[in-house]
C-alpha cells in the first residue's frame, strides 16, 4: 500500500484541532456570551468540533484501504488493536487516576474508575476510546458490508439510523426496558455515519480522492457556507436568542463536508510537496498523536492549577499561557518518547 501523505496531514491538523477546542472551553464557558472574545472562540471553537468525527471517519478509511499483504485474520486485528490502542488508553487512564487521587480532586473509589475506565468517562475526551474500540469489536459487520452492500444506500441508512438514535434511542430504551440511558453519547450509533462513509472511502480510495479533487472548489464552498451559518446557530443558542431544533441535523451537514475539505486541501499539498509528510518530525509526531490525544487533557489541568496559583485572572491571557504551555509539553513529551522509543 503506497503511502497516502493526505491522511497523514489531516489527521495532525485534527489533532491540533482537539487540543485547541479543550484549551478554549474555559473561555467559552467563562467569557460574556455576547462579547467579542466570546463569539471569536466560540466560532473558532464550533469551527473545530468536526475532529472527532473526522478522527473516525479517517479511522474507517485506513482500515479498509486496498492492502498487498496476507489475508485479514480476527485475532491478528484485535491483537492489534489492544496494543496499539486499549494498553497506552489504560496506562494513560491509570495516570489520570493517579492524579486527580494525588491533588484531592477525587477519593479513591476503584468501582466508580473502573466504571468509567469501561465507558470511556473520567476525563471528557476518553469517549472517543470508547466509540472506536465499539467500532472495532463489530469489524466483521464492516468488512461485510463494504464486500455485499451498496455505499451509497448503506452511507444514507447509516445516517438515518445514527440521526435517530442519537434523538431518540434513550426513549426507546426506556420504552422497552424501563431503564434510562444515560450513555448514548458514547455509543458508537451516535457516529455512525462518519465511520461508515470511511469505510466505503478508504475501500474505494481512488476513486474518493478523484472526487475530492475535481469538485474541490465546490466542497470548500459549501464548508464555507455551512460553517458560517453553524456559527450564527451556536450564538444565538448560547445567547438564548432562539434555540433552532434542526441546529444538530445541520452540525452533521457541516462535519460532513468540512471533513471533505480538509481532506481535499490536504490531498492538494500532498500532490504539490509530496515529501513534506516525509519528515522526520512529522513522521514522529503522527505516530505519536494518539498519546498526544490521550494525554494532553492533563497538561490542561496542571497549567490551570499553576495559573491559578500565579493569580492570572485575565481570560485572554490563561488561554493563551495554556496553549503555549499545552501545545509544548504533548508535543514534546509524547514525540520525545516516539524517539526514545524507536531508537530502542
Amino acid at each position: 500500500m503506497s503511502k497516502k501523505h493526505e491522511l497523514t496531514m489531516t489527521s495532525l491538523l485534527y489533532m491540533l484541532l482537539v487540543i485547541f477546542i479543550h484549551i478554549a472551553s474555559e473561555g467559552i464557558t467563562n467569557f460574556r456570551t455576547d462579547s467579542l472574545p466570546f463569539a471569536l472562540l466560540c466560532s473558532a471553537h464550533r469551527l473545530s468540533s468536526f475532529v472527532v468525527q473526522g478522527f473516525l471517519f479517517l479511522s474507517g478509511v485506513k482500515l479498509f484501504l486496498p492492502r498487498r499483504d496476507a489475508a485479514f485474520s480476527y485475532p491478528k486485528f484485535y491483537l492489534s488493536r489492544a496494543k496499539r490502542v486499549v494498553l497506552p488508553y489504560l496506562a494513560v487512564f491509570a495516570l489520570f487516576c493517579v492524579y486527580f487521587v494525588g491533588t484531592g480532586r477525587l477519593a479513591f473509589d476503584l468501582p466508580y474508575f473502573l466504571r468509567e475506565c469501561f465507558t470511556g468517562g473520567l476525563v471528557g475526551h476518553f469517549y472517543y476510546v470508547a466509540i472506536m474500540c465499539q467500532f472495532y469489536l463489530l469489524i466483521p459487520l464492516w468488512r461485510f458490508a463494504v464486500r455485499r452492500c451498496s455505499p451509497l444506500l448503506t452511507m444514507l441508512v447509516s445516517l438515518f439510523a445514527m440521526n435517530l438514535c442519537r434523538a431518540h434511542l434513550p426513549e426507546v430504551v426506556r420504552l422497552l426496558t424501563g431503564l434510562e440511558l444515560t450513555l448514548n453519547s458514547r455509543l458508537f450509533t451516535t457516529y455512525l455515519f462518519y465511520f461508515v462513509c470511511g469505510t466505503f472511502a478508504g475501500t474505494y480510495y481512488d476513486r474518493f480522492t478523484e472526487f475530492i479533487d475535481k469538485r474541490r472548489k465546490e466542497i470548500v464552498m459549501l464548508t464555507a457556507v455551512t460553517g458560517v451559518i453553524d456559527c450564527i446557530l451556536i450564538w444565538v443558542i448560547r445567547n438564548g436568542v432562539y434555540y433552532p431544533t434542526w441546529a444538530d441535523d445541520f452540525h452533521v451537514l457541516y462535519c460532513t463536508s468540512a471533513i471533505l475539505c480538509t481532506l481535499s486541501l490536504a490531498k492538494k499539498f500532498a500532490d504539490r510537496h509530496p515529501t513534506f509528510a516525509e519528515r522526520p518530525f512529522l513522521r514522529l509526531t503522527d505516530k505519536a498523536s494518539y498519546n498526544v490525544y490521550l494525554i494532553h487533557p492533563l497538561f490542561i489541568f496542571i497549567t490551570d492549577s499553576l495559573l491559578d496559583r500565579a493569580g492570572i485572572l485575565s481570560l485572554t491571557g490563561r488561554f493563551v499561557l495554556r496553549a503555549i504551555a499545552v501545545y509544548t509539553v504533548s508535543l514534546g513529551v509524547c514525540v520525545g518518547l516516539e524517539k526514545l522509543r524507536t531508537k530502542n
